[in-house]
């Protein structure tokens, strides 16, 4: 009895689900077909209005040249050439207006058409104008981008070096060093400690490898990364002005923890392992950047 409701159910969810699917075809197809009907009865206006502006522009060329004789006299065969000629200049002129006026609603008939299109797909046409903008999944509009103030600001890459020594092209002047060292050694130990399961061995050499090649310094004027693997030597120099949030969480039962720094560009950068963190984020949290106050 349990198989046979199961299996019920379920057919009747996929049965609910294709019904679903052939009503939405049905009518996106019903509104593609009304969007066809509305571009033919356009173009149909467009060549009926171009006829009649040719048929009208013959009978006035006809009408003109009836009118030949001109005080009772009749003009030479050169004056009838010369008017013929102007004639056909006339009718060239009026067919390459009605050419490109055909061209014109053809081309703006079909873009409106795109854009409907992509409005009923709530995607992006290709024809639509507007190609920068985006177009919302929901409403099929496009939307507003507003360039961020973020790009303007310096990021990690203006602050890291690919050299481990002290760079010599900034004097940061006396400093106060608020800690200057490895990570926390207990994080290795716990590791190792832990690193006789198989989960664990990944988590185990990680820790041995900050270790061995990653140091900290933070001082009252900037926040130092350096990495000294063999693999990939530099060092990271956030000046305290350039930082807008920092952010710490404790581990290994609060003896050690990891620290994130939120640059004014929204980078962020990791410090692993830290000691007296707590303490740290307390120093980082009166030095770093503040927004000025509005005053009204």
């Amino acid at each position: 009895m349990f198989v046979t409701s199961f299996f019920s159910h379920v057919s009747f969810r996929g049965s609910r689900t294709l019904i679903s699917n052939i009503l939405i075809d049905t009518l996106f197809r019903e509104k593609l077909r009304a969007l066809n009907n509305i571009c033919q009865k356009k173009k149909r206006a467009t060549r009926i209005t171009t006829k009649t502006t040719m048929i009208q522009t013959i009978q006035t060329i006809q009408t003109s040249s009836s009118r030949v004789v001109r005080g009772g006299g009749v003009f030479s065969k050169q004056q009838s050439k010369q008017q013929h000629r102007r004639r056909q200049k006339s009718i060239i002129v009026t067919k390459a207006a009605t050419d490109d006026d055909d061209t014109t609603t053809k081309e703006e008939t079909e873009d409106e058409f795109e854009a409907k299109l992509g409005a009923l797909r709530g995607k992006r046409s290709k024809r639509s104008k507007g190609n920068d903008d985006e177009v919302s999944m929901v409403t099929g509009l496009p939307k507003t981008q507003t360039k961020s103030s973020s790009s303007r600001l310096p990021g990690v890459r203006d602050f890291m070096s690919d050299f481990t020594e002290e760079p010599k092209t900034k004097d940061w002047g006396p400093e106060q060093i608020l800690y200057e060292g490895p990570p926390a050694r207990g994080e290795v130990v716990a590791n190792v400690l832990m690193s006789w399961t198989v989960v664990w061995l990944p988590l185990t050499i990680q820790a041995a490898g900050r270790a061995l090649w990653a140091s900290y310094k933070i001082t009252d004027k900037r926040v130092c990364v350096i990495s000294n693997s063999p693999l990939r030597k530099e060092r990271t120099d956030v000046p305290m002005d350039q930082i807008k949030d920092v952010i710490s969480i404790g581990r290994g039962i609060g003896a050690w923890g990891d620290m994130v720094i939120t640059l004014r560009n929204d980078e962020k950068v990791e410090l692993r392992s830290l000691p007296n963190f707590k303490e740290l984020e307390g120093e980082i949290k009166q030095r770093m950047y503040k927004e000025k106050p509005i005053e009204f």
